[in-house]
């Protein structure tokens, strides 16, 4: 079974401009993966992509498990690694204010992974894309475990999205911290 990935995210994003919200996924026997979150928060998009750009730092107020913290090697910038938990991955892309596209450095997981951000009516909409295949035992591991996980973590940094940035976000402040 092949996936046309570019329609399906397509139709997915229609509906979450429509909507407010969407999420979809698709896999296959042979572990190919296309896994899709959009949601439409009320907040400028700046703001948005601002705080997507900080996870993973000591400024992150977007990811949502601290029992499991995301961490990145440094500044946000193409080859800087980061992880949660046993997923690791590196940046190889950044288009400021709009894109943040990392791919997987695992054994069993490849392929991208990428929030983008866009202003539309109502406010931001947020999309989250991992688009790729799984290899040895996450072919069963991943519908079974790790994708209710994933889901889960997911919606939660777009709840966070949602609501007000934590106090210190503010650029003035964030200066004077650095």
């Amino acid at each position: 079974m092949s996936i046309d990935a570019a329609s399906k995210i397509e139709a997915w994003r229609e509906q979450a401009v429509r909507g407010g919200r969407a999420w979809g996924a698709v896999g296959t026997p042979g572990g190919v993966l296309l896994n899709y979150h959009a949601r439409v928060v009320a907040r400028p998009l700046a703001e948005v992509y601002g705080r997507l750009a900080r996870m993973g730092s000591a400024l992150d107020d977007a990811w949502p498990l601290p029992s499991v913290p995301m961490k990145a090697e440094g500044e946000l910038r193409p080859g800087v690694r980061a992880a949660h938990g046993p997923i690791r991955y590196q940046l190889v892309a950044v288009d400021d204010g709009r894109r943040i596209e990392w791919r997987f450095t695992m054994e069993n997981l490849h392929g991208r992974y990428e929030y983008t951000v866009s202003a539309v009516a109502g406010g931001t909409l947020v999309e989250n894309v991992i688009d790729g295949s799984l290899t040895g035992e996450l072919i069963d591991m991943w519908p079974q475990s790790v994708a209710a996980f994933h889901d889960w973590i997911i919606e939660r940094i777009f709840d966070r999205l949602a609501e007000s940035p934590a106090p210190w976000f503010e650029p003035a402040k964030i200066a004077f911290i650095r």
